[in-house]
């Protein structure tokens, strides 16, 4: 790289002192007060600042010399390029990433079919399977909410115990405290449970179904193959 840039701040002078000035070529380049001029000799104190080689005859441009690169130049080219590399591996790291992501996912859908396809030999099965793990999960969650009136029953009845302990200035005995913080959690955990189970429901569902569209394509493609 520095090689390459180094090379074309030498060019016009390695040019100057290799090249013989044939006749035939004019130089037009500017002159120290930047003022176009043609001339048959290049001075070398000019050379840097670029200059075109033209016919002598019908003064046509042969070629154009550009100007040499200044210190400041080569370094902001130099940091250009380096700019560039690094984009460069940067923008690879990121495909990389892309491919291997790609693979990965490719790999993960090979293993879910073959799971698909060793689970189920029809649809029918996957419907009885979806229909068993819903059910179960549906009457749970009707047997946690038939539980929730006598919790909630239990839970005020300890309320109003609390209530009269402290109305005849005797304070919450510990025992009592306890039953109403056991009460108070069994009916939260049965909302929990109960919130959970129909989580568990809705996702079942929605992948059931994804799978039984997919099983139907597998199941088309084996037969087809045969």
């Amino acid at each position: 790289m520095q090689t390459m840039i180094q090379s074309r701040f030498l060019a016009p002078v390695l040019l100057l002192l290799t090249t013989p000035l044939f006749a035939g070529q004019l130089y037009r380049f500017p002159d120290e007060n930047g003022v176009p001029t043609i001339s048959r000799s290049l001075p070398p104190s000019v050379a840097q600042n670029g200059y075109d080689i033209l016919d002598d005859k019908s003064l046509r441009l042969i070629e154009r010399i550009e100007p040499a690169l200044t210190p400041e130049q080569i370094i902001a080219e130099e940091s250009e390029l380096n700019a560039q590399i690094l984009a460069e591996k940067e923008a690879q790291k990121t495909r990389t990433k892309t491919e291997q992501a790609t693979k990965r996912a490719k790999q993960k859908q090979a293993v879910y079919e073959q799971n698909l396809r060793a689970s189920y030999s029809s649809e029918q099965e996957l419907l009885t399977d979806r229909d068993n793990n819903i059910t179960r999960r549906t009457v749970k969650i009707q047997e946690l909410t038939a539980k929730i009136p006598k919790l909630k029953q239990s839970l005020a009845k300890q309320q109003q115990q609390a209530a009269e302990q402290e109305l005849r200035g005797r304070g919450l005995s510990p025992n009592l405290q306890k039953r109403l913080t056991a009460s108070q959690q069994a009916i939260e955990i049965n909302a929990n449970t109960i919130s959970s189970l129909e989580q568990e429901i809705i996702q079942l569902t929605e992948q059931y179904a994804a799978d039984l569209i997919r099983l139907r394509e597998l199941l088309q493609a084996a037969t087809s193959s045969n």
